[in-house]
């Protein structure tokens, strides 16, 4: 896990309600969090480990107990959620509960989400599930049976801000020391997004938002995002040209 995403995160209040119900045996079976999709995975393992615990399990991210349906791209079919009961069912392989992720929850679709509602209300004794979404969006049938959190970033972060204008400012943004990580880096781009957003430049948005959700599926190095930032927008290099290996 990248520790300055786990930093930001232990620093929210959602987390540390959850930290805190945890530590006095109290963590809800069903939990759905709100937060920016570049720092999931950091959080569903943060939380795995929470609820799963033995820390010598895990490997890469995951853990034998812990369920996946959907990705970090998609959300998962009625199929997969189906599934998902039957595998949060089995015994623990390894530690003594199991968790689920639905990943994209917020873009279920109704039926996938329908499917659900029984296994939300009722899990297995044994079992957890984790909601994750970007945005506030699961529909009210899902909400009204989890404890909703939203991961609460400092507004620094958050804040709308322009992307750099001049060969100045850009030698400034790809001094690489400044950036300590991959997910810190897509938060900072992410003001860039809402300041096309501001500016009604739709277009800018949606081609920068699309970017960095390639950038981090390839699970790209700083210098690489920075130079890839660079030469499609600064520079002007086509897309196609550049993008044609990460497609």
């Amino acid at each position: 896990m990248n520790q300055e995403t786990v930093a930001l995160i232990e620093s929210s209040q959602g987390w540390r309600e959850l930290a805190n119900a945890a530590a006095s045996g109290r963590t809800p079976q069903s939990v759905g969090v709100t937060i920016p999709h570049v720092m999931q995975e950091t959080f569903a393992e943060m939380y795995g480990r929470l609820v799963l615990k033995d820390d010598s399990l895990w490997k890469d991210g995951k853990h034998p107990d812990m369920i996946n349906a959907g990705t970090l791209a998609a959300p998962p079919s009625i199929d997969e959620c189906r599934r998902l009961q039957g595998e949060l069912a089995l015994h623990p392989l390894s530690s003594q509960r199991r968790l689920a992720v639905v990943w994209m929850a917020g873009k279920l679709s109704v039926e996938a989400s329908n499917s659900l509602l029984k296994i939300t209300e009722e899990p297995p004794e044994h079992g957890n599930i984790l909601f994750m979404s970007e945005e506030d969006s699961l529909i009210p049938t899902i909400k009204s049976r989890i404890w909703s959190i939203h991961i609460d970033l400092p507004e620094e972060i958050l804040k709308s801000h322009p992307m750099p204008a001049d060969m100045m400012e850009w030698a400034k943004w790809m001094d690489s020391g400044r950036k300590p990580s991959p997910e810190i880096l897509y938060l900072e781009m992410q003001g860039w997004v809402r300041n096309f957003v501001d500016k009604n430049d739709y277009i800018k948005a949606s081609e920068l938002d699309s970017l960095i959700r390639l950038m981090e599926q390839r699970r790209l190095s700083v210098p690489v995002i920075q130079d890839l930032v660079f030469a499609l927008f600064k520079e002007e290099v086509p897309n196609e040209q550049i993008l044609g290996n990460l497609w």
